[in-house]
């Protein structure tokens, strides 16, 4: 079951922050729902020698978690893309069979990322597994140079295929690929995006992802908020994909795995003359391993008859996450025109903001600590050669995609319990 822990933040001009923590509910123990795999490698030139051995060891010791109820295929694309095994189940004589075709593996010319992605795609739907996780893992060390090479429609392409159940994550290795466009793509396909320093970092990049896969105990999460009639408007602060209802706003989570809860943060705007303390009701739908429908989880939002500690200290670590996470992005979008004077200015603000709130100890200092870090490493970047100002922005931009979707690891929230 999915359950919902809430905390509140009043501010001075009457607007509320409300921090929703999804969990899954793991008393009852769940089997592992069986995996839809296909593994999209790049074998463009530039994977030649270690980074392309690492990504044939990396798909073998996967081979070593999966099981019989799994699914797997394997892809690899240049200036074009072609299946180059499977889709198949992972049985002992399959396990042969692909790791003699991986010993065969080299490298081409181009990089088709639409075409690796659309092969991908296909293998996945290709088949039907009963109550299957489906997963797209995109390995790539350069720019997309052949074929679709738009940002946007290729963001429309994962978000297509996402509709349909595959989730798209990204894996950026070396300095040659644009973290913003993998970003963007991990975003727009509900997975995650790695940065990958080293080629010997793909094999364990492979294998945490793999983890949080056999994790997963909900899929197609939802979060209504149904506001109140006191409520003039609601915003989500998380980049998460949100669409106005009717009645209220949806806000898709996407998957939620035992163990790694979820965060949302709401910015509630009260109509002027506010009449109750009532400020809405909140729903979570999702889906259970089997495919069937969970018990929702609804609870009613009041604002607080006194403000709690807190709740207010998680929200301000929350919103500090956030801002911190904002301006560091906003460093690196501007790093080449005139307004980065500006953007270093304003995380000037926000670096005051988190320090004077960790001399305080109003939150966890060490929190405080590792945004202070970032901010000081993306204002030093800027300043350095090509080289190192590119290694410091894509390690950062990998926890700016997990703190955007909510994935901060932060202590338990309040409940009514307490």
């Amino acid at each position: 079951m999915v359950k919902l822990e809430l905390a509140r933040e009043l501010s001075a001009d009457g607007v509320v922050h409300l921090l929703v923590r999804l969990c899954a509910d793991r008393q009852a123990p769940v089997e592992r729902r069986p995996v839809n795999l296909a593994l999209v490698i790049d074998r463009s030139s530039s994977m030649r020698g270690p980074r392309i051995a690492q990504a044939a060891r990396a798909a073998l010791q996967l081979l070593d978690q999966l099981g019989p109820r799994d699914r797997l295929s394997l892809v690899v694309f240049d200036s074009s893309a072609r299946l180059l095994w499977g889709p198949a189940p992972v049985g002992d004589r399959e396990r042969a069979q692909l790791r003699d075709t991986l010993a065969t593996l080299d490298t081409g010319v181009g990089t088709n990322l639409a075409a690796g992605i659309k092969k991908g795609a296909e293998a996945i739907r290709s088949g039907f597994v009963r109550d299957a996780v489906a997963r797209l893992i995109l390995l790539t060390d350069g720019l997309p140079s052949v074929g679709l090479t738009d940002p946007v429609r290729l963001g429309e392409l994962v978000d297509k295929e996402n509709q349909v159940g595959v989730t798209t994550t990204t894996m950026g290795l070396g300095d040659g690929f644009d973290d913003e466009l993998l970003a963007e793509l991990a975003r727009r396909g509900r997975g995650g995006f790695h940065y990958l320093a080293e080629a010997g970092d793909i094999p364990a990049a492979f294998g945490r992802e793999l983890n949080g896969v056999f994790a997963i105990a909900a899929a197609r999460v939802e979060l209504k908020l149904i506001p109140s009639t006191d409520v003039a408007s609601v915003d989500v602060v998380h980049r998460l994909p949100s669409r106005p209802l009717d009645d209220g706003l949806l806000v898709e989570v996407g998957e939620l795995a035992a163990g790694a809860p979820r965060q949302v943060l709401f910015r509630i705007m009260r109509n002027a003359e506010v009449t109750g303390t009532r400020l809405g009701t909140l729903a979570v739908g999702y889906k259970l391993p089997d495919g069937s429908a969970g018990d929702g989880h609804v609870v009613g939002i009041e604002v607080p008859a006194e403000p709690d500690p807190a709740e207010i200290r998680q929200v301000a670590l929350e919103r500090l996450r956030l801002a911190a996470t904002v301006a560091v992005d906003a460093v690196w979008a501007r790093r080449a025109s005139s307004d980065i004077a500006q953007a270093l200015a304003h995380m000037g603000e926000i670096r005051r903001q988190v320090a004077d709130v960790r001399d305080r100890g109003l939150v966890d200092r060490r929190e405080m600590d590792q945004l202070m870090a970032d901010m000081a490493a993306a204002e030093e970047a800027v300043a350095k050669g090509p080289a190192e100002r590119e290694r410091a922005r894509k390690s950062l931009r990998e926890r700016s995609h997990i703190t955007m979707l909510g994935q901060s690891q932060v202590g338990r929230l309040p409940t009514d319990d307490d």
